[in-house]
């Protein structure tokens, strides 16, 4: 119930995505047509490759991102992943039998066996496109020039609003003659625009070989090496027990909204299977009033906290002076700010002044 939101903002996202990978003929289609074509082409689609470029908007702030895909059927993909702050692409690739992630910053390997519920396939990704039309009204509102292209622009709106479901809209813009994706752009409930993405460089049904899949070990590189099933689910802890686990002081609110009492704790250490530089410990606290929870994140990281792209669009927020970073989304409200070493996120279904009340009765020990 709490992935819900962010679940059907990336439903969402895959119709353009589908949109994209996929082909259709005919002249004067309703949105609604172009919808049906594009499930019943997806046979056609043996490969492609593209550059993503991707902008979002923070503020008056404007950071942008790259990642080049090279997919095919029916489970071969390879990104290269552009990341603030680090010179050089990392690399994600899968063969159908593993998966390859490589840093180039600390030359470190992770190999991971797929396991057989967790290959792509045709069948997989279509019931996800045909979920999200259920949850999506599309719309035709007319023709536009991109990079000298004629295209059909459409609007992409959710068929219902509130808790559980997604505030963002998309404009979507279709090259009238190929029929493929060439951007999109999302906008908040307010009409602002939140992000952009442009494909470019598209291809379609090249003959890529399978040898473009196969990962070749840099010279030098450290290899991790993880089997599916090789981390289990978290105990349930309580806090004392959590405390003895952890390296560093675990820090609880002074206050919660009533009703609200510990659930339990669930430790996470990566020490032994994060590339170098990446390991972390964290401790999540549950706490529940009912069926309702508050998840409190603490991390102490061995390197710099990776940057989440969905909190580019955040709002910047003040927790005892500290600086946080607020975001609502689909009516589930995330909060993620640094006390000293620790880093603390918090996501519930409560209002802004309730979730900053909770956090900033959250102190660093004496």
């Amino acid at each position: 119930m709490r992935n819900m939101a962010t679940k059907n903002v990336l439903l969402l996202a895959l119709v353009i995505l589908a949109i994209f990978a996929s082909g259709c003929t005919g002249k004067e289609l309703s949105a609604e047509e172009i919808a049906a074509q594009m499930l019943e082409k997806q046979d056609s689609i043996e490969d492609y490759s593209y550059t993503m470029h991707m902008t979002s908007y923070i503020g008056k702030k404007v950071v942008e991102n790259e990642l080049k895909t090279i997919y095919k059927k029916p489970h071969m993909i390879k990104n290269f992943i552009e990341e603030p702050g680090k010179e050089a692409e990392t690399l994600v690739l899968s063969d159908g039998e593993f998966r390859w992630t490589y840093d180039p910053g600390t030359n470190t390997v992770m190999k991971t066996r797929i396991p057989e519920s967790q290959e792509l396939t045709e069948n997989d990704y279509l019931s996800i496109i045909k979920i999200s039309l259920n949850d999506t009204d599309l719309s035709l509102l007319g023709t536009e020039k991109i990079e000298g292209r004629e295209a059909y622009l459409l609007m992409a709106t959710p068929k219902e609003t509130g808790e559980q479901a997604p505030a963002y809209s998309m404009k979507v813009w279709i090259d009238k003659e190929s029929w493929m994706c060439l951007g999109y752009e999302m906008y908040d409930d307010n009409g602002k625009p939140v992000s952009k993405v442009e494909i470019r460089n598209l291809k379609v049904n090249i003959g890529i070989p399978d040898s473009e899949f196969e990962f070749k070990i840099p010279e030098g590189a450290t290899i991790k090496t993880r089997e599916p099933g090789s981390i289990e689910p978290p105990e349930e802890l309580s806090l004392e027990e959590a405390k003895e686990r952890v390296g560093f002081e675990i820090l609880t609110p002074e206050y919660l909204p009533e009703g609200y009492e510990f659930s339990h704790a669930a430790v996470y250490n990566t020490s032994e299977t994060a590339p170098e530089g990446q390991a972390y410990e964290a401790v999540i606290l549950k706490y529940t009033k009912g069926e309702e929870s508050i998840s409190i994140t603490e991390a102490v990281y061995e390197g710099q906290a990776p940057e989440s792209a969905i909190m580019d669009t955040a709002e910047d927020v003040s927790i005892n002076g500290a600086e946080g970073r607020y975001l609502s989304l689909g009516g589930i409200n995330v909060l993620k700010w640094k006390l000293g070493s620790v880093n603390l996120g918090m996501t519930v279904f409560l209002e802004k002044d309730e979730l900053l009340r909770i956090a900033e009765s959250i102190r660093e020990n004496a």
